[in-house]
């Protein structure tokens, strides 16, 4: 029977570390990320206790909704290690935010809470409210994602985000894109942000903001920038710990027990804190020991079991060490991959800003040439009124010489009818003078003559 036993994977002498079964092989290494689900209170429990020692939790699309962020609450309150922690994704709504906010309030160290792609204008304003209070009155936090939640719109909701970084001395980096704050809300949450000193960099992406508005707001983020230092840069936040993102496993115990959480899990590799090579060479003696004591009895009893029990010990081994390697190059390339997109990101925002700080140069740039044009503008619109007046005087003047010469051109048909009057009239008495002047011939003829028959008789 103990033979048949071995042979199925279970140990018939005793429970053993794996509670009759072989462990299964994961395919993977566990992660705090996607695929958490909590089943229960008590595993989530479980899950949450045995992050206690890490800087960071990452719960990203876990689907904890309201009652996990309940258990996650209870966890931040009082947490003195907690840096960063990431509920994107988790369907969060109103009653939510408030369960957070009350943890924010008794909070001392968080630095960055990430809230994207959540429900949390669900159910009202309450939960922001809430939740936007505890922010302002936080003495750690530098880094606040609201992003993507998409219930959140319109000026109130922007009036309650400018609330919370007007009198803020603390937040540096907020991020509210795709939040359909619109331009009222965008002229709300300006009128809020001028007031703030601390704040160097603040996404607006797709809230739909006026185009003034978000190069004023850019204005006042570089002006917080250039006061700070130029250390302080635009950007997204990053924590300074060492993120941590596996899943401590339950640890057998020495007695056969089925296992018990970590109360504390440092950021190294967690399978060499569940189960070891020393360990597993301590078991190994421990049976060939056990067997060499069955063998000296009396009646020496069959030792299959133990044989049974050593071969399937190796093949643990051997999967678990598999398992390591796979899970270090595994964190490995998530780590690779992970440094080269926060470069991207890192690049890419300093790209930003820098367009950013050259787009406000070619605003003042685009002022002043707005200026010159519009001097010239005026210019022009002076040149044009006394074209027109010059145009004016010139059509008068044109009137006035063609009525002028109208006249001269009368004047002138009238002297040359005058003329030819003359001219006919100087004829006439020019043929009557001839006339006359040859009768006068004639007459002083007939006097000579009769002058002559005088002075002859």
């Amino acid at each position: 029977a103990r033979n048949r036993a071995a042979r199925d994977g279970q140990c018939g002498a005793c429970d053993g570390p794996w509670g009759g079964r072989p462990p299964r092989r994961r395919r993977g290494p566990p992660n705090m990320g996607i695929g958490v689900e909590p089943r229960g209170a008590g595993m989530f429990g479980v899950f949450l206790k045995a992050q206690e020692a890490s800087p960071t939790l990452v719960l990203k699309h876990a689907h904890i909704g309201d009652e996990g962020a309940l258990e996650v609450a209870r966890f931040l309150a009082h947490n003195q290690v907690l840096r960063r922690l990431d509920l994107t994704g988790n369907g969060i709504s109103s009653l939510g935010a408030k369960h957070l906010a009350g943890a924010l309030r008794q909070n001392i160290v968080l630095e960055s809470l990430v809230l994207r792609h959540n429900s949390i204008g669900e159910g009202g304003e309450d939960g922001l409210r809430a939740l936007c209070a505890a922010i302002r009155e936080s003495r750690s936090l530098r880094h606040v994602d609201l992003g993507q939640n998409v219930c959140l719109a319109g000026a109130p909701v922007a009036a309650l985000l400018g609330d919370m970084l007007r009198s803020n001395t603390l937040l540096t980096h907020v991020e509210f894109s795709w939040m359909p704050l619109g331009p009222a809300g965008g002229q709300v949450l300006l009128d809020h942000i001028q007031q703030n000193t601390s704040l160097f960099d603040c996404q607006l992406t797709g809230c739909g903001l006026a185009d003034d508005s978000l190069l004023r707001i850019a204005e006042v983020l570089k002006r917080n920038r250039a006061v700070k230092g130029a250390d302080m840069q635009a950007g997204p936040y990053k924590v300074s710990v060492l993120e941590v993102t596996a899943v401590p496993r339950a640890l057998p115990g020495d007695e056969g027990s089925p296992g018990a959480p970590l109360d504390a899990v440092a950021p190294a590799d967690r399978g060499d804190v569940a189960v070891t090579s020393a360990r597993t060479e301590e078991l190994r003696e421990r049976l060939v020991r056990w067997r060499h004591e069955r063998l000296q009895r009396t009646c020496p009893e069959s030792t299959d079991d133990v044989f049974a029990l050593l071969d399937q010990l190796e093949k643990a081994q051997a999967q678990l060490d598999e398992e390591l390697q796979a899970v270090a190059e595994v964190r490995t390339h998530m780590e690779c991959l992970t440094q080269g997109y926060q470069d991207r990101v890192q690049r890419y925002m300093q790209d930003v800003t820098d367009k950013q700080d050259r787009l406000l140069g070619y605003e003042k740039e685009r002022k002043d040439l707005r200026g010159v044009r519009q001097r010239l503008a005026d210019t022009l619109q002076l040149n044009r009124e006394a074209a027109d007046d010059a145009r004016e005087a010139l059509a008068s003047m044109q009137r006035h010489r063609d009525a002028e010469e109208a006249r001269l051109k009368t004047d002138l048909a009238i002297a040359i009818h005058d003329r030819k009057a003359c001219e006919e009239r100087l004829a006439e008495l020019t043929e009557q003078a001839d006339r006359q002047a040859v009768e006068n011939a004639k007459l002083r003829a007939r006097v000579a003559q009769l002058r002559m028959d005088i002075a002859i008789t």
